[in-house]
């Protein structure tokens, strides 16, 4: 028992290394696809696709290997895949420079460039479901504070990296910019190569299995209305649809309609993901004290008017651009901390509500469904984003996207959040579980000020 203890301690300490490799693709790739699509002269409706169309496919072969899942080795179904995705950046690459030095037609680039990344964000959702259920038989108590920890590290590199990536983006000028997409995916292979190299060093606990545990996909939509997992999935998924609507074009907002310069976009994309740096471990505090249901309630609520604020940028359009700038760090910074608290809810209550024989199975159709949601809303939005005819209000075709997106952010959180039930044993309180949605705000604001960042 202590030697098995011992090498989770170091198991644990291996994953952090992988998770602050990994944020260096992160950083340096995953953030500036979007850039580097529309330096390829992608439209908003093939950006829209290039979002959601891998999640899409990578869900639907999730659910065909959903057996091998469940039988064979969770590190040997990982590995190959990180292996893989950290190779396709080369390609990736190799696509721009086709496009910028040997004239290839913006039709073919664009294809290559869907399929190259495609690849990439396949191969790590692939393995998604064998990591959760490795990392769920790793860290078997205080998972909101390990994951909270993991979390703030990968943020911390995430944010370095950005910062490094704009200043080399802007140091290149014109078609020259893409030399520096060519240094920064080149690191982001890097990246992921020595996360690859941690997790296999990482320690596999011995897995639970329960031949009986298995059950198929139809059988899980059948009673997904009617117990309390499946209509956790319900809501997200219907999140995801409303989210992914706006989403994809928060970038192309910033460097096509705003003409941002690569800095500044980071600046205000940064934003977003220090805050989480302040507070993840105050949230992870909570979720362990009060249940991921009550925090998941008050994030979800709020996440709901962050494309509401986008819009109001409206208002500064006038202003000097430091102050439009600031504007929206502000915006990201609190969306940042919304969406930290939601994220880590969400997380920690698919490792609380499912049983370990049964968590890969759960991860994996919650995958699925969670990325029907974000094709649709993706197309959806691609469409409309790059429609001249659309408007809500007079607003632009984007800003009307943002709009529609709050709508129908609104819904699923009043409609069916309210209907989840608690899993795990933690302090119940009437006044809190009870929470309406004026007292929300003033305990959401409470959560905010009593927080002290200081070490104790």
């Amino acid at each position: 028992m202590e030697e098995e203890r011992l090498l989770k301690e170091q198991g644990k300490k291996y994953s952090l290394k992988d998770g602050a490799s990994s944020s260096v693709m992160e950083g340096m790739g995953l953030k500036y696809i979007t850039p580097y699509a529309l330096s390829l002269g992608l439209s908003n409706k093939l950006i829209g696709i290039l979002e959601v169309l891998p999640t899409l496919i990578a869900n639907i072969l999730r659910i065909f290997l959903s057996k091998a899942y469940y039988k064979k080795s969770r590190k040997n179904m990982v590995l190959p895949f990180i292996f893989i995705q950290a190779f396709f950046w080369i390609p990736l690459l190799l696509v721009g420079v086709a496009y910028f030095f040997f004239q290839l037609k913006l039709i073919y680039a664009s294809l290559f460039l869907i399929i190259c990344y495609s690849i990439i964000i396949i191969s790590g959702l692939i393995a998604s479901p064998a990591w959760t259920s490795w990392m769920q038989d790793l860290v078997e108590t205080n998972r909101g504070e390990f994951f909270s920890k993991r979390s703030k590290i990968n943020g911390f590199v995430i944010a370095i990296s950005m910062i490094t990536a704009s200043i080399i983006l802007d140091s290149f000028k014109g078609e020259k910019v893409f030399l520096g997409f060519i240094l920064l995916f080149s690191l982001a292979a890097i990246g992921r190569y020595f996360s690859f190299h941690f997790l296999k060093k990482q320690y596999e606990p011995q897995p639970t299995r329960d031949d009986k545990a298995f059950f198929s996909f139809l059988q899980f939509a059948k009673k997904m209305h009617s117990n309390n997992f499946g209509r956790f999935v319900i809501f997200t998924s219907l999140m995801s649809f409303a989210v992914v609507i706006a989403s994809p074009f928060f970038s192309v907002y910033m460097l096509k309609e705003l003409q941002l310069s690569y800095f500044a976009f980071t600046l205000i994309v940064l934003s977003s993901l220090v805050s989480p740096i302040f507070f993840l471990s105050f949230i992870g505090k909570k979720i362990d004290k009060y249940g991921t249901v009550k925090v998941m309630k008050i994030s979800g609520f709020l996440i709901s008017f962050v494309p509401l604020l986008w819009i109001a940028s409206l208002l500064l359009m006038n202003s000097p651009q430091w102050v439009l700038i600031g504007y929206l760090f502000a915006v990201e910074f609190f969306s940042g901390f919304v969406w930290a608290a939601y994220n880590l809810s969400v997380s920690n209550f698919i490792y609380d509500a499912v049983t370990k024989p049964k968590i890969i199975l759960c991860f994996t159709y919650f995958g699925f469904v969670n990325s029907i949601g974000s094709f649709l809303g993706g197309l959806i939005g691609g469409q409309l984003s790059g429609s001249a005819s659309f408007s809500i209000f007079g607003l632009g075709a984007i800003l009307s996207v943002f709009l529609l997106s709050t709508v129908l952010r609104i819904l699923p959180s009043i409609f069916i959040l309210p209907k989840l039930k608690e899993v795990r044993q933690v302090e119940t309180s009437k006044a809190i579980i009870q929470l309406k949605v004026k007292e929300k705000l003033e305990y959401f604001i409470k959560l905010i000020t009593s927080y002290n960042p200081r070490p104790t």
